[in-house]
């Protein structure tokens, strides 16, 4: 604000002339109001606006504030801003500790502080649209949009671009000078890939010529002509380049190489190859598709034509192997209370032995793979699920496949009892009602057949439906009799018809032999059948304690025994009328002698009725046994419960009904923790019968024939437990690390500021190197060096006993399993074990990991074996220099 006096027009233009000036430039702030004598003239901006603008101006207002000091020097036609000043001009934003607007040249000047030592404490801030920089100084010219900025670092996707000098185009292209790119977000990167001169293509590509890397600031030697690199955000399709290598059986290699097409935002589709020189290739096709909020999955395809040994020489082999694998996932939100999901993992039975790298993938015998859809009905009891199932053995290459699989239900309901009854419900008001179906096709085959027709020679189908009526009553405490009704239904295409023909002529055997024909029947068959049944059980348990005397001196203060008896009984009657026709009679030998079979014999569900009336009791008995027990030290006064024997059972049943060996094997089971620790696992299963001398049980009591109770059939028990938890009892932790000590040269205790001190008994150590203990190590107080190394050791032991009267089979195994974490970012692991039947070291593995920040290393041994091999690998973290890594491998082919 001006005060002049009206008289003196000279002095009101001679004011006026810097403003108007400002004005024309088209630089420079002025205030809203110009306030010029006391009551005269009032000159506000908007009527200043009649003054032409120059050409050259710049096209919008400039805006700047600062919380420290603000200068308009008029007489320089600069304004200085000091303390977090921010300037905002279009879309550009900037924040800097200084900044100077020069309103001649029309340009901006930013930099960060500086210290008693030069060093810039803070840096600038520049953002343009969806760009953003820190740098360290900036120059910028509002006019020509066009920047010189020293020092910049600016992120491209998940990788940082360092430059020390660089030049902004008005099109938004960056040349730079002394630059770096690297996905390392240390302040000092550990590797960056070195570019003297570079431009970038913002979100578009970065390119430059001669590149090379650094890594810990070293140079390395892998220095490359020119270097291109894409960080659009949006996919591309390229080729992708193959890696090479050799193998001693195969020969020299390339792998993994192809073309990516980026299709859609929906889907993209990868298509690679691997060949070698003695005439291997395999190719791979896979896809991902994703639609946000619907579902999401990933398919791929490899088919491989893999040759080994030499043509024309016996070892000379080729096979064909092909794998499949599928998986699909649905958003919860996309439809619900119906869902579709696949996860398939399909292949021939010699894929991973000769096309993967993974030793664990080579020692998996068993896949599966399944494609399910679900729908439920909400307010409604019912439910449908539908798969295709699929397992696989590469052992002995056999297939089993479900195509589809199908199931309705209906959940149970109260028929009886009224929606809105209310108080305790009578008997019969709980009778239960329920309705299942279910479809089912079966083929079973091997993988050398599965793309054949003879696939379909032994395909099953059927289909069965049941609606069981069950009613629970409860007389009294512990005792339930649960009454049942239950009506069955199979539809079959098939049926078999037993016929005995005493003069049948066997061609393989070139004469007559009597023998039962099965003639397989096709056509639609149904069979149904009411199966009336009861059943009755009695569980009750029983407590035992007993309570030591002089409780305050012991630490032992209670045992206590539970027991649970259960005693069973169920019956299913054979009433004729309640079911169609499916048994039949066939004679079996020449003596006349006749069996029953069933139409439906090794169908899918069976038969809907029993060929005779059945009944069985079953007993059994729960054993535990636990106590309370005082911690040692306890101050709470309350005994903890510690689990002595956490099961011990003993279970059998006996077949009313039968006309001979009416008991079942007597199964018994035992577990437990010792000490809270070591995990003890047992299970048995013992025949109460003797056998005759080929083994096969008799009508006999194996007491009558050789005075013992029982006879052992099968045993089997483990031990496991973490040696290192063991060890350290108490003092476990949730890394579960392990302590060691080592003992300070000289006998002497080395203290945490690395002076030495006397021990008792001891002589002080003498001052050495080797007693500069680093302040991060503790010392127990006999001078023993405390080095807190995080390590866990899991030992497991397993035996299995199988035996007959001929013959006694035993199979043992030792496991050992653990990590060591021998530094903050490094990480041992180690799997090993031993046959002790075999006299064999079981696949020993062993791995070290190490994190490097933006690195990770890891190096894998298998020493033994016929999968002896290692490999060695460093790469980068972030997915967009996956590529560049270093690996070496020896593969386990190599030891044929």
């Amino acid at each position: 604000m001006y005060f002049l006096n009206h008289k003196r027009t000279l002095s009101l233009i001679l004011v006026l002339i810097p403003f108007l000036f400002s004005v024309g430039q088209g630089v420079g702030v002025i205030p809203d109001t110009l306030l010029i004598s006391t009551d005269t003239l009032t000159i506000t901006r908007d009527s200043l606006f009649y003054t032409r603008i120059s050409d050259d101006a710049i096209e919008s207002t400039v805006a700047y504030k600062a919380a420290g000091y603000k200068k308009n020097n008029m007489s320089e036609r600069k304004v200085y801003l000091i303390d977090e000043a921010e300037v905002t001009y279009q879309n550009i934003y900037l924040k800097a500790d200084s900044v100077v607007l020069d309103m001649d040249l029309a340009t901006i000047f930013a930099s960060g502080r500086r210290d008693s030592t030069g060093k810039s404490t803070g840096k600038v801030i520049f953002r343009e649209g969806s760009e953003s920089y820190e740098v360290d100084t900036l120059r910028y010219n509002f006019k020509t949009s066009r920047a010189i900025i020293v020092n910049l670092v600016t992120k491209q996707q998940e990788g940082f671009l360092h430059s020390s000098v660089t030049k902004m185009q008005d099109d938004g292209t960056l040349h730079f000078g002394g630059s770096s790119f690297t996905t390392c977000d240390a302040e000092h990167p550990h590797f960056q890939i070195v570019m003297p001169r570079a431009k970038i293509y913002p979100d578009e590509k970065i390119v430059s010529g001669p590149a090379y890397l650094v890594i810990e600031d070293i140079p390395l030697p892998l220095i490359v002509p020119f270097f291109y690199f894409p960080v659009q955000e949006k996919l591309a399709s390229g080729i992708l380049i193959p890696r090479y290598g050799q193998e001693q059986q195969r020969g020299y290699f390339l792998s993994e190489g192809g073309y990516y097409f980026a299709g859609t935002e929906y889907f993209d589709l990868r298509l690679t190859g691997n060949i070698y020189t003695n005439g291997t290739w395999m190719a791979t096709a896979s896809s991902r598709y994703n639609v946000r909020y619907r579902y999401s999955g990933n398919l791929a395809f490899s088919y491989a034509n893999n040759i080994s040994g030499n043509k024309g020489l016996p070892d000379y082999n080729k096979t064909r192997n092909y794998r499949i694998t599928w998986s699909h996932s649905q958003d919860a939100k996309a439809n619900p209370g119906s869902r579709l999901s696949a996860n398939v993992n399909m292949s021939s039975s010699s894929f991973d032995r000769n096309n993967t790298y993974q030793p664990l993938e080579n020692v998996t015998t068993q896949r599966q793979s399944g494609i399910s859809y679900s729908k439920t009905w909400a307010g409604t009891p019912f439910n449908f699920a539908s798969s295709v199932n699929h397992s696989q053995n590469n052992a002995n290459k056999t297939v089993s496949l479900n195509l589809p699989r199908a199931t309705l239900n209906m959940a149970r309901i109260y028929p009886l009892k009224g929606k809105r009854s209310a108080g305790p419900s009578k008997w019969y008001q709980d009778l239960q009602l329920q309705y299942t179906a279910q479809l089912d096709n079966q083929i079973n085959t091997y993988d050398s057949l599965l793309f054949t027709r003879k696939v379909w020679k032994n395909a099953k189908a059927g289909f069965k439906h049941e609606i069981p009526l069950s009613l629970q009553l409860r007389p009294f405490r512990n005792f339930t009799i649960s009454p049942s009704l239950r009506y069955t239904g199979v539809l079959y295409p098939l049926k078999i018809n037993k016929i005995w023909v005493p003069d049948y002529f066997d061609p393989d055997l070139n004469k007559v032999v009597p023998r039962v024909i099965i003639d397989t029947i096709s056509g639609l068959s149904y069979g149904q059948a009411v199966n009336p049944s009861i059943s009755a059980g009695y569980s009750p348990q029983i407590f035992g304690f007993y309570e030591f005397r002089n409780p305050g001196e012991r630490r032992l203060q209670q045992v206590r025994h539970v027991v649970k008896p259960t005693l069973g009984f169920s019956f299913i009657p054979s009433i004729k009328g309640l079911s169609t026709p499916m048994y039949r009679q066939v004679q079996i030998d020449s003596t006349g002698r006749e069996v029953t079979y069933s139409i439906f014999e090794n169908s899918i569900f069976g038969t809907p009725a029993l060929s005779q009336r059945s009944g069985a009791i079953s007993i059994g008995i729960v054993n535990i046994l636990e106590a309370k027990v005082f911690e040692k030290n306890d101050t709470t006064g309350k005994p903890e419960k510690v689990s002595i024997i956490e099961n011990f059972s003993m279970s059998t049943s006996y077949n009313i009904f039968a006309d001979s060996l009416n008991w079942s094997p007597v199964a018994m089971s035992f577990r437990t923790m010792l000490f809270n620790q070591v995990s003890l696992s047992a299970s048995g299963s013992f025949s109460l019968y003797a056998t005759d001398e080929n083994g096969r049980s008799i009508s006999r009591f194996y007491y009558e024939t050789d005075r013992k109770l029982m006879r052992l059939q099968n045993f089997s028990t483990s031990v496991d437990f973490d040696l290192g938890r063991l060890i350290r009892g108490d003092q476990t932790t949730e890394s579960g690390s392990g302590r060691t000590t080592q003992r300070p040269v000289g006998g002497g205790r080395t203290s945490l500021d690395g002076s030495n001190e006397d021990l008792p008994g001891r002589e002080q150590a003498q001052e050495g190197p080797l007693l500069s203990a680093p302040l991060s190590l503790e010392f127990d107080e006999y001078g023993y060096a405390i080095v807190d190394l995080p390590w866990t050791m899991n030992l497991a032991y397993n035996l299995s006993l199988s035996k007959t009267p001929k013959e006694t089979t035993i199979s043992q195994q030792v496991t050992l399993n653990g990590s060591l974490k021998i530094a903050d970012k490094t990480n041992i692991t180690y799997v090993t074990g031993l046959d002790i039947k075999q006299k064999e070291i079981t696949m020993t593995r062993i791995g070290v990991n190490r994190s490097l920040h933006c690195w990770d290393m890891s190096f894998n041994w298998i020493p033994t074996g016929y999968l002896k091999s290692w490999d060695f690998t460093i790469r980068i973290n972030s997915s967009m220099l996956s590529d560049l890594k270093y690996e070496r491998r020896k593969d386990y082919r190599d030891n044929l």
